[in-house]
């Protein structure tokens, strides 16, 4: 296909066709199969207030929880339960995430930028790496920090740190199911170069593979968490078992060559292999049998991001070019093309919505299907003390959590 990445008329048109005078999307997609992204647009309405608009109203509704009851802590976690709970009633209906600007907590303990953010949301856990090569363990119980304003930017909240990383930043990590000896369960899978197996409840390190390999430049998860999939710088992917800490098989990804992995992903169906390089383009794996099934140029700079939004739909992001592509995998051809005023740092996916983080600490909410309007809001300097670095999202907790450059972490609703 031609190398039009899509222009930001295009994207501001509602532009979903793609550029090599193939099929169309509609052709592509039956009707109804993904959305309305491949139908008619209809006609774009305003970003849904999810019962809470703003800043103001979120803040007066939680000031009365404060206010109506005693400041006991059973009392204050029923309560803040039950603001979660009508958050997540809210957001059950609607594809946009809930987002109301109120800054629920700041935490302190790393020395340098972090890199990384991962979540054990079930075991309310909060997992941070760092150019500092620690990784920190925060708890996600904030309802401590609502029950004592002061007690929100302490510092508090840190369970443990893990400081077995000898190599440089920890740039990637994954909460995985392997043994210890607390048996099988939940286990911390970091990298910085090298892969640390570690228990969030000691910090024991229980294993680091040594493939013989040239360093690994991303991972991510499979099968039920069981195994990692490793992108070497020598653009081979690796197979690891966190039960048996057993290099499984190792394949090929291009035929390039001088390029780098930049990062990994996985479809949902665990049927697909996503692996974004350094020149722009993207190659796609069979999981099962390493089978190179396409390779195709997505920008002209390198992949910095990418996320599965369907098992059949890709969205790619190259930070420098400041655009947002989405791909149908099966044709390898341009979906929608979606331009950012500035350098794209962090991207995320939540249901129908495209969230992206920017140099400028201004975060962008896009519309997967154009049925509403895009949002984009600035973090105050006042609240924000440094440049955000990567943000994550924490869909069970309603939570928006942001990492800066000079260490710190803050917790938005």
């Amino acid at each position: 296909m031609g190398r039009d990445y899509g222009q930001s008329e295009r994207a501001s048109e509602g532009f979903f066709g793609n550029t090599d005078g193939s099929k169309s999307p509609t052709e592509l997609f039956p009707a109804g199969s993904l959305s309305p992204i491949l139908g008619a647009a209809p006609a774009k309405r305003a970003r849904q207030s999810f019962g809470s608009p703003g800043k103001a109203k979120t803040a007066t509704r939680l000031e009365q929880l404060r206010d109506d009851l005693p400041y006991t802590q059973s009392f204050l976690c029923s309560n803040w339960n039950r603001f979660l709970s009508t958050n997540q009633e809210e957001m059950a209906k609607s594809m946009q995430f809930a987002f109301n600007d109120w800054k629920l907590q700041g935490l302190e303990g790393h020395t340098s930028g972090i890199k990384v953010i991962g979540a054990n949301e079930y075991q309310r856990i909060l997992a941070t790496g760092s150019k500092d090569r620690m990784v920190k363990l925060w708890s996600l119980d904030i309802h401590k920090a609502i029950e004592n304003p002061e007690f929100a930017d302490s510092g508090s909240g840190c369970l443990m740190t893990y400081n077995g990383h000898r190599r440089g930043a920890v740039y990637n990590l994954h909460f995985a199911t392997g043994g210890g000896s607390f048996g099988t369960g939940d286990i911390v899978a970091s990298c910085d170069g090298q892969i640390h197996l570690w228990e969030p409840e000691t910090g024991k390190l229980v294993h680091q593979f040594n493939t013989g390999k040239p360093p690994v430049m991303a991972m991510a998860p499979i099968h039920r968490s069981r195994y990692i999939v490793a992108g070497h710088v020598d653009n081979t992917l690796s197979f690891l078992d966190s039960h048996t800490y057993m290099n499984l098989h190792s394949w090929r990804t291009t035929s390039y060559q001088g390029v780098t992995i930049k990062t990994v992903v996985i479809n949902p169906a665990e049927t697909l292999i996503a692996t974004g390089f350094s020149n722009g383009t993207v190659s796609l794996l069979e999981s099962r049998t390493g089978t190179l099934v396409g390779i195709w140029r997505a920008s002209d700079s390198e992949i910095s991001q990418m996320r599965f939004y369907t098992n059949d739909i890709l969205i790619t992001s190259a930070a420098a070019d400041h655009m947002v592509c989405m791909w149908n995998v099966h044709t390898l051809t341009l979906i929608k093309s979606i331009r950012g005023a500035s350098e794209i740092l962090s991207l995320e996916i939540f249901k129908e919505e495209i969230i992206t983080m920017h140099h400028n600490n201004s975060i962008s909410f896009t519309p997967i299907n154009d049925e509403s309007l895009a949002y984009t809001s600035k973090f105050k300097s006042s609240a924000i003390r440094s440049p955000i670095s990567c943000i994550s999202i924490l869909p069970m907790n309603q939570l928006l959590v942001l990492g800066c450059m000079e260490g710190d972490l803050y917790m938005y609703s």
